[in-house]
């Protein structure tokens, strides 16, 4: 059920840039105007970026990315959120620290975060600010990093039941393609001993978790 929800979301979020490429290539298929053959030739290469971008970002989200054991440093999540967002409502607000390395999260809090960015990025219609925010922490004794992601903008809000999908112990038969997401989240985060509080407010929603760092 969650995969084929994930995979709907996936679908959804690829089929824009994915029909651009399409109109790109029967432009140039038909035309013969070198201006018009000009802009064809930028709208494919633009679509075609934002395909990938987009594969890019869900592939990190939603798979296993680099196999068993490979980690994902905290720069390639970032960049590749911001590719992601490039183009869309939202606009990244996730800074670079001195203390970087000490911060970046194992490979299954990197998918958390991402998750969570994905989340933020859709409750933002009219757009808006993605802020991401990490902190080194410690929880009986063992290091953990304190995340938090932060959506706000004009009419921001959680999503049809995304703040349910949020609990793990609710009938995922109530979860649609925008909810998925979180109920992937909560469920990476109840496997590392965690979970995820969800705090909104008036045009801003904001996400904390503690995950685990990088070894």
């Amino acid at each position: 059920m969650l995969l084929s929800l994930l995979c709907s979301k996936l679908c959804h979020d690829l089929v824009g840039p994915v029909s651009a490429v399409g109109n790109g290539v029967e432009i140039l298929e038909d035309e013969l105007d070198p201006q018009m053959r000009q802009q064809a030739i930028g709208l494919l290469a633009h679509s075609a970026e934002l395909a990938a971008n987009r594969l890019k970002f869900m592939r990190l989200a939603f798979g296993a990315a680099g196999g068993d054991g490979v980690a994902i440093s905290i720069s390639e999540a970032r960049q590749t959120a911001a590719d992601f967002l490039a183009d869309g409502r939202g606009e990244l607000d996730w800074p670079s620290v001195p203390d970087e390395g000490n911060l970046g999260p194992d490979k299954t809090g990197v998918k958390i975060l991402l998750n969570l960015i994905l989340i933020a990025n859709d409750m933002i219609p009219r757009g808006g600010q993605v802020r991401v925010a990490l902190a080194r922490g410690e929880r009986d004794g063992r290091a953990v990093i304190n995340a938090e992601v932060r959506s706000n903008g004009t009419g921001a809000r959680l999503g049809d039941g995304v703040e349910v999908a949020f609990d793990t112990a609710s009938d995922s038969s109530v979860l649609n393609p925008k909810s998925a997401p979180a109920r992937l989240a909560a469920s990476l985060a109840q496997s590392a001993g965690s979970s995820i509080s969800v705090m909104p407010h008036v045009d801003e929603v904001a996400f904390s978790v503690e995950l685990l760092p990088a070894e």
